[in-house]
């Protein structure tokens, strides 16, 4: 016990010694977390500029138009007289899209006939386009439903009778664990998590490439197992400190919802940072110099983005795909903890992620000795060639 305390204090020193490590993994842990979540801090878009072109210029053509600018999602600024002009609008990024309203629109509509709005949105930006198409949808399904109830109504029939008519029920769309329909509350937890994966993973890269390029000695015969576990375990106790942070504060900081499940949260978490530097140890061999392992393991980011299922979805991926992916600790790890902070998932309900994360540890930790020794081994043989 005394010798496995030593080796995580030994490990601590070396870390503060390293100013690229704790770069890594103290200011880029707390630096990424602010970073990611201004640009969502206004996670719904409203008020989207638009220009309106009304060839009608009508009394139904004008309540239409007021309807639209009523929307939160959309704001009219400017109204245009000609399709060129707005098209000029548009691509100097005055407006974001514009509706067209037709002439003859309110004698059309009148007379029981069909009239065609037009929208013309940039579809690029998804975001945006989602606003303008939704709140011009969903002003035009509502002034049309108006208008069928006025006629049922003039035709005689009950102001009640008429509604249940022309709405015989009631839709009624629940947002589930993402209340605000919002992106950050979407994509925020995650990149938290994959932050926490990616620092850990460079950093401790980042460590054991230092150690082979100069050819330190990892550790003495004998003591690779306990060393191995030992040093992973300095990170895992650093790392549990900061996911306090990430999942207990930062919520209620940055506001995404978090239910506080502590214990399955962390019966998580702990299999996963172990699993992660015991992954990075396996690695380590690829490791030559201390800068190869920050350039490889930056350069595969954006794989470890995409294999999780955050970008795109998992049943749109090729299966051999997914199960690679099954092989990354932060995939489970992002299953687990999103059941379990935004769906509050007990612990029962996210055992399979659970063990899964403890398999890979067990895995990790073969292969690292495997690696480490061999490492070791190159290592005493260099230096009795060179003695």
């Amino acid at each position: 016990m005394i010798k496995f305390l030593n080796i995580i204090l030994d490990e601590y020193k070396a870390f503060i010694k390293d100013y690229g490590a704790m770069l890594i993994m103290i200011v880029g842990v707390v630096s990424y977390s602010v970073f990611y979540a201004i640009p969502y801090a206004h996670e719904v878009v409203k008020e989207v500029p638009i220009g309106v072109l009304d060839n009608d210029n009508t009394v139904l053509s004008r309540e239409f138009i007021r309807e639209l600018n009523i929307s939160d999602m959309l704001k009219i600024v400017s109204t245009p007289k000609s399709i060129q002009e707005a098209e000029t609008e548009f691509f100097n990024g005055k407006i974001k899209g514009y509706v067209v309203i037709p002439k003859k629109f309110e004698r059309d509509i009148l007379r029981g006939q069909q009239s065609v709005i037009s929208l013309f949105a940039d579809s690029s930006y998804m975001i945006i386009y989602k606003s303008v198409y939704s709140g011009v949808v969903s002003v035009a399904t509502e002034l049309g439903a108006k208008i069928e109830i006025g006629k049922l109504m003039k035709s005689g029939v009950p102001k009640q009778m008429a509604i249940a008519l022309k709405q015989p029920f009631n839709f009624v769309a629940t947002s589930m664990y993402n209340p605000a329909g919002g992106y950050a509350t979407y994509v925020f937890p995650v990149v938290i998590i994959l932050i926490l994966h990616q620092t850990l993973l460079v950093g401790i890269g980042l460590m054991l490439g230092t150690k082979n390029e100069f050819k330190e000695t990892y550790c003495e015969k004998g003591d690779v197992a306990i060393t191995i576990f030992g040093r992973s375990t300095a990170y895992v106790l650093l790392y549990l400190f900061y996911s306090l942070f990430y999942f207990m504060l930062y919520p209620q900081v940055i506001v995404y919802p978090m239910s506080y499940n502590i214990v399955p949260l962390f019966m998580i978490l702990i299999p996963m940072f172990y699993s992660v530097a015991m992954l990075a140890h396996a690695i380590s061999f690829i490791f030559k110099t201390r800068e190869s392992s920050l350039l490889i393991l930056v350069v595969t980011s954006l794989v470890f983005i995409f294999l999780p299922g955050l970008i795109w979805p998992r049943e749109s991926i090729p299966q051999i795909i997914n199960i690679i992916a099954m092989f990354l600790p932060a995939t489970c790890g992002i299953d687990g903890i999103i059941k379990v902070n935004q769906m509050n998932a007990t612990l029962w309900d996210v055992k399979f992620d659970i063990l899964w994360l403890v398999f890979l540890c067990f895995l990790y930790y073969l292969l690292a000795m495997y690696v480490i020794n061999k490492i070791r081994e190159k290592h005493s043989i260099n230096k009795d060639i060179h003695n």
